[in-house]
């Protein structure tokens, strides 16, 4: 008689790695979906925060790693948002050949406007969690962050 091969879950750490391979594929996915109506892609997106984050002006390198792009696809949203008056690329007078991006007031007010339209569909998303296990999620997804952005480049198979 052949026995049944027992239907053990897998170890707590690849589950884990399951569950967030998941919520990254689903958000996504919805992120794309909310950005399609306003021109942007996600890695668009990405790039416009990372500039807003930073205050100030940055160079197409420093951002391409910051955002995880390459240095063409970061030259090509600058490119993009330059023409759109969302970001401003300017000149140094030591080394011509750095051109540090800022974002415009214009571009904070699209980042503004495409976060406000996020709204409703983040209201959906948080239906039914407490005010303390939202920020409990918060507290554990910065420290998640945190660690992975440590962990850059550092683990290549």
């Amino acid at each position: 008689m052949q026995s049944k091969p027992e239907n053990k879950p897998p170890p707590l750490p690849a589950r884990f790695g399951q569950q967030l391979g998941i919520v990254s594929t689903l958000y996504s996915a919805l992120i794309a979906r909310l950005l399609e109506p306003h021109g942007l892609t996600y890695p668009q997106f990405t790039l416009l925060l990372h500039l807003a984050r930073r205050g100030a002006p940055q160079r197409v390198s420093d951002m391409a790693q910051a955002v995880e792009l390459t240095q063409s696809a970061v030259t090509k949203a600058v490119q993009k948002f330059t023409a759109l008056g969302l970001v401003e690329v300017m000149r140094d007078g030591h080394d011509g050949r750095n051109k540090p991006v800022q974002i415009t007031p214009q571009g904070q007010a699209k980042l503004t406007e495409v976060q406000r339209a996020f709204g409703p569909a983040f209201a959906e998303l948080l239906d039914g969690w407490s005010l303390e296990a939202l920020e409990r999620l918060t507290a554990d997804l910065t420290r998640l962050s945190a660690t992975l952005d440590a962990m850059r480049g550092t683990h290549r198979s």
